[in-house]
């Protein structure tokens, strides 16, 4: 079977499935094949595979249910949602009380932060000042002014610059790929974007010339850890996910997987 037809079967037909369960206990599961590791992707064998690949199997399997799995754009996630397309999502979704007012969220089964890249010949000083609410230290306004930041739409790194950074302009990108190979191209200045996926890119090749300028202070505009989300107001499926990631921290399942896909790959 070709790569085509992989990814075909891959978004269509394949099943995060409990050997237990039964035809009529199933339930959907929305996840994005655009490639952000140690996340998720789909390889070059048409499986998916990353931390959240893994640990949906690990959540369906200790729910005995059978996870279909529906495959879309990272930005249609939370629509479809709301939309009864599907029962719950995963894609590496921060925690936010914006977030909150549409979706509910599980707990959360990892902690990111947030770094601000350039590149390594950009002499600007990156600082922090005191945020304008009072919410802590933010990256300071006056040092990033005109420039010109990525970020993937719908992120929290785009709410972020948008409450925090008016004075930079803000490029929205449909993943964050795209956006590091603007920078790349030298048609954005910085990016905002998750560490774990930004320090994988800084030690390619490709990465070299570029740099953590800053890492963001934590905000509860970027989140308060990361998590599935299911409809507003769904406390059984709410219910059974807590529960069985509840039990997959308690039997160590979570943090082998969290050490293999994240910090196995530093």
């Amino acid at each position: 079977m070709n790569t085509l037809k992989s990814r075909i079967v891959a978004g269509v037909m394949l099943c995060l499935s409990a050997s237990v369960a039964h035809a009529e206990d199933t339930i959907r599961l929305g996840m994005t094949p655009e490639p952000y590791m140690p996340f998720t992707q789909i390889n070059t064998a048409g499986e998916w595979e990353g931390l959240e690949a893994d640990l949906s199997r690990a959540v369906c399997t200790k729910m005995q249910i059978k996870c279909e799995i529906k495959q879309m754009a990272w930005d249609g996630l939370i629509p479809s949602l709301k939309e009864n397309k599907v029962d719950f999502i995963i894609g590496a979704f921060s925690i936010t009380d914006d977030r909150r007012k549409v979706v509910d969220f599980s707990i959360p089964y990892y902690t990111e932060g947030t770094s601000f890249v350039g590149a390594k010949a950009d002499e600007t000083k990156i600082d922090v000042v005191d945020a304008p609410d009072g919410s802590g230290k933010i990256i300071n306004p006056e040092t990033v002014a005109g420039k010109i930041i990525g970020v993937q739409t719908s992120s929290v790194q785009s709410a972020y610059v948008a409450k925090y950074l008016s004075g930079a302009e803000a490029k929205s990108y449909d993943t964050a790929d795209n956006s590091v190979a603007d920078l790349v191209a030298g048609r954005v200045d910085y990016v905002l974007i998750p560490d774990i996926y930004i320090k994988a890119f800084l030690k390619t090749p490709e990465g070299a010339d570029f740099e953590v300028k800053l890492e963001a202070p934590k905000s509860a505009v970027l989140g308060e850890g990361v998590a599935y989300a299911v409809r507003k107001g769904d406390a059984e499926t709410l219910g059974k996910l807590n529960t069985a990631l509840a039990e997959l921290d308690k039997d160590g399942t979570l943090k082998k997987l969290v050490d293999q896909w994240i910090f196995a790959k530093k």
